[in-house]
């Protein structure tokens, strides 16, 4: 255990070390302050009760209050534990360590009465943005984080296959809300730590199903309706997002198309991804196929997603062509995404297939996910 702590801490030590050189190349600063949960779980180990991460050269400082100040040494080893007031424990590392540029911030995680009360405590000295650096770094798993994902993956799908085991009669039986809670349930023990979503496990059924994010309600799916299951599992942080979309018996022909243009969308961005490809590029290889079809006025969303730590991160793969974009990233070895091509009809139901890809050395990825994805598969017999 001491030998994997040991190494757990040295990885973490050098994912500091990478983004103070990165940031400080970018800006006049010393030493930086994260606060973005996730940031501060990857650059520490820390996941309860700290307040935030003072990083710098050879500086490594986890804050946190009286309630978690026994169990949070444990949790960040090669850090440094204050408790107390953050604001004041920052100016007190600054002030031993001879702090005299500014000091790196992420904005977006930084209400404005807590940016005062930081600035205040510091004095002159400037508070600077690092904007994104961390979850840009953060985009590019090492080995062991992708095994972690690749485990999510396993353990959603497991869950998945025992419910669906079950059959189209008791599907029928059921409510879109007590299946979320059955997957959930199911995922658990077979040794997750939680579903993966901050807003819960998606299940939509017929007419539900057209709501890209639907929260489950008591409807119960009906025979030649769609039925949506957008889920993932969580394992020591790491997270999985799949979505697969079935049927109650036979679709109408209307629907039948519908899945048969998502299908081949999914899998033609899933071959897009490899290294050195944009975002955009992966993006309108699916889309494109959407749009060949006649859908691409219901295009909604991106065609994915990074994923790690959050369910949704960087990087972003938009919708591609003309529609809005979050920007456009050339990807890398270690990159972990989604593909989620989804076509919805209002008031009829929508159907959307998701896979997680890792990118692999070379001109190649490789799909975590390995659930069925042919109409033949999909359709539930009654």
């Amino acid at each position: 255990m001491k030998g994997s702590q040991s190494s757990f801490a040295e990885r973490c030590r050098k994912r500091r070390a990478a983004v103070v050189r990165q940031v400080q190349r970018a800006h006049n600063i010393d030493f930086i302050w994260i606060t973005n949960r996730s940031d501060i779980r990857y650059l520490s180990g820390g996941y309860e009760g700290v307040s935030g991460l003072l990083i710098g050269p050879q500086v490594a400082v986890a804050v946190t209050g009286k309630m978690f100040e026994h169990v949070l040494p444990a949790q960040v080893p090669g850090c440094e534990v204050f408790v107390g007031s953050a604001h004041k424990q920052i100016a007190d590392v600054l002030r031993k360590h001879k702090y005299r540029r500014g000091l790196g911030v992420q904005g977006q995680q930084l209400t404005w009465a807590r940016y005062l009360a930081l600035g205040e405590a510091l004095g002159p000295r400037k508070l600077i943005d690092i904007a994104d650096t961390v979850s840009l770094t953060r985009a590019v798993k090492d080995d062991e984080e992708i095994r972690l994902i690749r485990r999510c993956v396993q353990l959603a799908q497991r869950g998945y296959k025992a419910l669906l085991a079950q059959g189209a009669g008791y599907l029928l039986r059921h409510s879109e809300r007590e299946l979320a809670a059955e997957l959930e349930y199911r995922m658990r023990m077979l040794g997750a730590d939680r579903q993966a979503f901050p807003g819960g496990i998606i299940v939509a059924s017929g007419p539900n199903s057209a709501s890209c994010h639907h929260e489950p309600t008591g409807r119960k799916v009906r025979r030649g309706e769609a039925l949506l299951f957008d889920w993932g599992a969580e394992f020591a942080g790491y997270r999985s997002d799949i979505t697969r979309t079935v049927f109650i018996g036979t679709p109408s022909d209307q629907m039948r198309h519908v899945y048969e243009t998502v299908q081949q969308a999914n899998a033609t961005g899933v071959a897009a991804v490899r290294a050195g490809a944009t975002s955009r590029r992966v993006a309108d290889a699916g889309w494109d196929v959407v749009r060949g079809k006649g859908y691409g006025d219901l295009i909604r969303h991106g065609l994915g997603h990074g994923i790690g730590l959050d369910v949704h991160e960087a990087p972003g793969i938009g919708a591609g062509g003309s529609q809005p974009s979050s920007g456009d990233t050339r990807l890398r070895k270690g990159m972990v995404v989604t593909i989620e091509p989804g076509v919805y009809l209002d008031g009829i139901g929508g159907v959307r297939i998701e896979d997680d890809v890792v990118v692999m050395p070379g001109n190649k990825s490789k799909c975590l996910t390995t659930l069925p994805r042919s109409l033949q598969k999909a359709v539930l017999p009654v």
